[in-house]
């Protein structure tokens, strides 16, 4: 058995759940002790009430909207219990605010995910992220508490079926393929902006590894919705015509994304947005908030690592050629 196949647990009806990994999931579902306890929780309920204080005083409506572990969503699927699904983070925050959360611009997915996750896969089963299907549910709920129109023509978007390893498929011997459909949601907005880490991002010799700082705008002048909204979010949400920004390009006049748990004050200040999301995987609210992100620091550190990076993969390239001219010697 690999040393990856132990981050894996084998599920019921062959879904596979991260457990382990820099992100520690199974210990985030601990009221005490763990990654993750109720008094971290209150560092980010803080947060959320700070922020939606903030956007409140800028004149921008303000949500913030976490993903949920797969294993939240579909903890009933488990081999054998490995977490208590009832004690994931975002329910236990939930419980944490004064009065109803959506007043500082929570929006709870897990009730209306449960609710749906036996009439079809809200997640890849071989992977950690959601399908579009999960995307979408997400994207509709999110329209819905902010009053924004949802995209009709969405649901007609082009797709393509194949067979692919995605990420926890990966860790088995032998490996699990998953049949998957992926929908271009991108169809009516256009990328008019995209900085130097973006550019990393989709460079394949990088292998997604630089990512935090990515910066793009989305405008859309068929939007059904006249407003500029400002994304700060993580993998779920990226710069991919197939994910939950895409969505959102589809949804409003202008979208601009930032790759950020934390959020860069001084460029909402700049940008002047409608209304301000902060995007979030359960898993990675292990790390504690701070919004003092700052983009063109994180954009100057990501270019240094990518010519780091440049700089290990030709010294391996030079080393490589060095020892098959020394092998070929007599």
């Amino acid at each position: 058995m690999s040393a990856a196949s132990l981050l894996v647990h084998k599920g019921l009806d062959d879904w596979l759940f991260l457990t382990g990994g820099s992100n520690f999931v199974t210990t985030l579902y601990q009221r005490e002790g763990g990654h993750l306890p109720d008094a971290a929780l209150t560092r980010w309920r803080d947060t959320i009430i700070a922020r939606k204080t903030r956007c409140d005083a800028l004149g921008s409506r303000y949500a913030h909207i976490v993903i949920p572990e797969k294993l939240t969503i579909y903890g009933h699927k488990q081999a054998e219990p490995l977490v208590d699904p009832d004690l994931a983070p975002s329910l236990r925050m939930i419980r944490l605010f004064d009065r109803d959360p959506a007043a500082y611009g929570y929006v709870d997915l897990v009730a209306l995910m449960r609710a749906h996750r036996d009439d079809v896969d809200l997640y890849w089963r071989t992977d950690t992220h959601w399908t579009p299907i999960g995307c979408l549910l997400g994207y509709q709920t999110l329209c819905h508490a902010l009053g924004l129109e949802c995209n009709e023509a969405l649901v007609e978007r082009p797709f393509v079926d194949d067979l692919r390893l995605l990420d926890l498929g990966s860790k088995l011997d032998p490996p699990v393929y998953e049949a998957v459909r992926e929908i271009t949601w991108l169809h009516d907005a256009t990328r008019v902006y995209q900085n130097d880490v973006v550019r990393l991002l989709e460079a394949h010799e990088f292998g997604g590894e630089i990512h935090v700082g990515a910066h793009a705008v989305f405008k859309n002048a068929k939007a059904p919705n006249d407003c500029k909204l400002m994304l700060f979010g993580d993998s779920f949400s990226g710069v991919s015509p197939y994910l939950f920004t895409a969505l959102m390009a589809e949804t409003v006049r202008e979208l601009e994304f930032v790759w950020s748990a934390n959020v860069d004050w001084t460029l909402v200040q700049r940008s002047k947005p409608d209304i301000v999301v902060t995007e979030i995987a359960e898993r990675y609210m292990a790390l504690p908030p701070n919004d003092r992100f700052n983009l063109r620091a994180a954009e100057i550190r990501q270019a240094m690592l990518g010519r780091r990076r440049r700089l290990e993969a030709w010294l391996r390239d030079k080393r490589t050629k060095w020892r098959q001219r020394s092998s070929k010697s007599p």
